[in-house]
C-alpha cells in the first residue's frame, strides 16, 4: 500500500522519490568523462595490475562474464580471530595466551622462530601448560620444518591432561613444499616428509578429526613478492601435489581435504585481495570437482594473515591502518580465520598495546561494523566480480603450465619458482624505489623526529607465568626413526622438541635447493634510514643536502616540499636556501649549510640562466653532487658541462639517488 504508516515512509514512497531523478546511462558518463579528459582517450584511465589484468575506470553488468564463480561459496559466519603467539619466551607464552583470549581472540597461532633456540628445549609438559591456558581454544602451529615434531608434542600433552584427542581443534600445518621454498632445505627428504604427513593425516583421521594436518601456505611466496595470480597458482598446484602424494600412500583425496587448510597473505590492494580470496575458493572447488570429492569434504578453510611484507619498522603506527585494511579485506573476502599482526611486530617482541590492537581490530569490525553478517558482501560489485573471474581464468592457465612441467615438486626443484618470484620481487622493488608505490611513513611522509618505539611502550607485562616451564636438555641422538607413531611415544616420554626433530629426520638424504629471496616493501628505504641513524650517532648530526630554490615561492613551493620529503625518506635533512636571488648568494648559502651536495629547484623562467652559473659556483666550493629538479631539454649538455650531475624527474629511482647522496655526504664511512 502506498503512503505512510506509523513506522515511517513505505517502499512505495522511496520508489516515487527515486523516480523523480533522471536515470543515468553509461553513454552519459562516457560523454562527460571524455569531455573532462580534454582530448585523451578513456583507455588512458585504465590501470595495468602486476598480474597483467586491466582495471577500467567504470564497470557495468556487461563486464561480468556469465561463468562468474558462484557467490554461494563464501562463508556465512563471523571469521575466527587467531592471535599470533611466539615461543621465543616459553615462560611468557602462557601469559600471552591468557592475555590474547582475554582480549577477545578466538584461537591461537603459535609460531616458532627457527633462529631462536629456546623453543627447542620444550617438552610435552610445556605444551600441556599451553593447552591448559588455551582452555579449549583452537591452536594452529606455524613451526615450518619442525611442524611434525611439535604436532607430536601437542598430542602427547593431550595425553598428560587426560583429555580426549577428539577435543583437539586447530591445525598442525605441515607444509613441506612451503618450507622447502622458504628455507631451501628440509630436515629429511621430500619423500620422507610426505611419509610423515601421511601418517599424521591418518592419525588425525582416526583420533582427532577436528584437527587439520596439512596447510598450504602462501606466506613464503608473498614475502618473496608474489602477485595474486602467482600466489593462487602456487597454492592450487601445491594442494594438488599433496593430494597426489597422499593418494600414493593410501589416503583418498576426500580424506586429505578434511585435514587441509589454506594460509594466505592479504596485502595492500583491497579489491585485488578480496577477489583473490573469492577466487581461491572457486579454483579449489574446480579441483575437487575434477577429483570427485564430496562437497562437504571439499570445503577447505582459509586463514588470511595481514601481509608481513607490508609491515614497516619506521613509523610503525601506520601498521595499524595496514592491519585494519587487511582485516576488513579478509572479512569481506570470506576468510574463515583472520590474523592481524601487531603493529610493533618488527621491533623485537611486540608490546601489550600492539597485541591488544591486533585482536581488537577484527573484533571491532565484526562487533560494530557487522562485516560478518553478510555471506558475500562484494557480490554484485562489477569490479570485484570481474576481478574474481579474471583471476580464476589467469590462475588456471598458470596452474596448467606448472602441471605441464611436472607439477609443483618439479617446478620447485628446477628453480623455476624461485626465478619467477625473483622477477616479480624485482618489479615490485622498482615500483617502490621509483615512488610509484608509496610506503606511508617511510618513502612518503617520513618523520625524522619519530620517537623509537621501545621508548613509548608501557612496562605492563602479561600476567605472571609459572616460574618453570618443563624443558629438557638437548642430548645427542644416536638414531633416527622417521615414524610419526614412534615420535609420539618419544614425545610422551619427555623428549625435547629439538631431539624430536632429529629423530623424525629419517635416513634419506635431505632435499636442498635455492630458497626464494624475500624482502619487505620498506626495506630499501629503511636501510638508508639506518645508515643515517648510524651517521647521527657517529657525527652528531644527520647528513644534509642544500636545496637551492630559485623563483617565486608560488612556483617552487610544491617541488621544494617534494624534495624535502624525498631527502627525509633517506634520512637526510633538506637545508632550504630561500630568498637568495643571485648565484653568489645561493653559493654562500651552500657553503654555510655544511653539505657537499645540492639540489636546485628553479622556476622554468629562471632555470636556463641561473642553473649553469649556480652549478659552477657550487663545484668551485668543492661540491660533490649537483642535481636539478626537472627536465633539462636541449640545455642538458650545457648544464652537465657546468657541473650538473643528474636530474630528478618523475619516477626517478629514489633509492639510487639517495644512495648516491649518502656517498657524497660520507654516510657509511664512520
Amino acid at each position: 500500500m502506498a503512503g505512510h504508516n506509523s513506522k515511517g515512509p513505505t517502499f512505495d514512497d522511496d520508489l516515487r522519490i527515486t523516480l523523480r531523478f533522471p536515470r543515468p546511462f553509461f553513454e552519459d558518463w562516457e560523454a562527460a568523462a571524455q569531455e573532462s579528459l580534454q582530448g585523451r582517450s578513456l583507455s588512458s584511465l585504465e590501470v595495468m595490475t602486476p598480474e597483467g589484468l586491466v582495471i577500467k575506470p567504470l564497470y557495468t553488468a556487461e563486464d561480468v562474464p556469465l561463468d562468474t564463480p558462484e557467490r554461494s561459496t563464501a562463508r556465512h559466519r563471523v571469521a575466527e580471530v587467531a592471535c599470533p603467539v611466539d615461543l621465543r619466551d616459553p615462560k611468557g607464552t602462557i601469559g600471552r595466551i591468557v592475555e590474547a583470549l582475554d582480549h577477545g581472540a578466538d584461537s591461537l597461532w603459535i609460531w616458532v622462530d627457527r633462529r631462536s633456540s629456546t623453543w627447542g628445549k620444550l617438552t610435552a609438559g610445556a605444551f600441556a601448560l599451553f593447552q591448559e591456558a588455551a582452555n579449549g581454544a583452537p591452536i594452529y602451529l606455524d613451526a615450518r620444518g619442525a611442524a611434525p615434531a611439535l604436532a607430536a608434542l601437542l598430542i602427547a600433552s593431550t595425553r598428560r591432561l587426560d583429555s580426549g584427542f577428539e577435543d583437539l581443534v586447530g591445525g598442525f600445518d605441515i607444509d613441506p613444499l612451503g618450507v622447502l621454498a622458504a628455507d631451501g632445505k628440509l630436515s629429511t627428504s621430500l619423500a620422507g616428509a610426505f611419509d610423515l604427513m601421511a601418517e599424521t593425516v591418518q592419525w588425525n583421521e582416526d583420533f582427532a578429526p577436528r584437527m587439520r594436518t596439512v596447510a598450504v601456505s602462501a606466506l613464503p611466496h608473498a614475502r618473496a613478492g608474489a602477485d595474486a595470480v602467482q600466489e593462487l597458482s602456487i597454492v592450487i598446484a601445491t594442494g594438488v601435489a599433496y593430494l597426489r602424494a597422499m593418494e600414493k600412500r593410501g589416503l583418498s583425496p576426500d580424506t586429505v581435504c578434511r585435514h587441509l587448510r589454506f594460509v594466505t597473505a592479504v596485502g595492500r590492494d583491497l579489491f585485488m585481495e578480496t577477489a583473490k580470496l573469492r577466487a581461491l575458493r572457486a579454483l579449489w572447488r574446480r579441483v575437487t570437482e575434477a577429483c570427485s570429492i564430496p562437497t562437504r569434504a571439499a570445503t577447505v578453510p582459509i586463514h588470511a594473515v595481514a601481509s608481513p611484507r607490508c609491515l614497516t619498522v619506521r613509523d610503525p603506527w601506520v601498521n595499524i591502518l595496514r592491519g585494519t585494511t587487511a582485516a576488513y579485506t579478509a572479512a569481506i573476502g570470506g576468510a574463515d580465520v583472520v590474523t592481524v599482526l601487531p603493529f610493533d611486530s618488527l621491533a623485537g617482541r611486540s608490546g601489550e598495546l600492539g597485541r591488544r590492537l591486533a585482536v581488537n581490530t577484527s573484533a571491532i569490525l565484526h562487533e560494530e561494523s557487522h562485516v560478518g553478517r553478510v555471506s558475500d558482501p562484494t557480490a554484485g560489485s562489477y569490479l570485484v566480480e570481474k576481478l574474481t573471474s579474471d583471476l580464476c581464468r589467469t590462475t588456471w592457465e598458470q596452474f596448467q603450465r606448472i602441471e605441464g612441467t611436472g607439477g609443483m615438486v618439479s617446478h620447485l626443484r628446477s628453480g623455476a619458482l624461485a626465478r619467477e618470484l625473483a622477477d616479480s620481487l624485482a618489479t615490485k622493488r622498482r615500483k617502490i624505489a621509483t615512488l610509484r608505490v608509496p610506503v606511508t611513513g617511510v618513502s612518503s611522509y617520513p618523520d625524522l623526529e619519530e620517537e623509537p618505539l621501545h621508548n613509548l611502550r608501557t612496562s605492563r607485562d602479561p600476567r605472571r607465568s609459572p616460574d618453570e616451564v618443563p624443558t629438557a636438555v638437548h642430548r645427542a641422538v644416536g638414531a633416527t626413526i622417521g615414524s610419526f607413531d614412534a615420535g609420539l611415544e618419544a614425545a610422551h616420554g619427555g623428549i625435547s622438541a629439538t631431539d624430536l626433530v632429529d629423530l623424525l629426520r629419517g635416513t634419506d638424504e635431505a632435499d636442498d635447493i635455492s630458497p626464494v629471496a624475500t624482502e619487505r616493501e620498506a626495506r630499501p628505504f629503511e636501510a638508508l634510514r639506518d645508515a643515517s641513524d648510524q651517521h647521527l650517532r657517529a657525527a652528531g648530526v644527520r647528513p644534509r643536502v642544500f636545496v637551492a630554490t630559485v623563483g617565486l615561492p608560488s612556483k617552487t613551493l610544491t617541488v621544494t616540499a617534494f624534495v624535502t620529503n624525498l631527502l627525509a625518506a633517506g634520512g637526510m635533512i633538506a637545508v632550504v636556501g630561500e630568498g637568495l636571488d643571485s648565484p653568489e648568494a645561493l653559493a654562500a648559502g651552500f657553503a654555510a649549510s655544511g653539505s657537499r651536495s645540492a639540489i636546485i629547484c628553479a622556476s622554468p623562467e629562471q632555470a636556463p640562466e641561473i642553473i649553469p652559473l649556480l652549478a659552477l659556483e657550487i663545484k668551485a666550493l668543492r661540491g660533490r653532487r649537483v642535481y636539478v629538479v626537472g627536465k633539462p631539454g636541449r640545455l642538458e649538455r650545457q648544464w652537465r658541462i657546468a657541473g650538473v650531475d643528474g636530474f630528478i624527474l618523475r619516477n626517478i629511482d629514489a633509492v639510487a639517488l639517495l644512495t648516491d647522496l649518502h656517498e657524497s655526504e660520507g654516510v657509511g664511512r664512520d
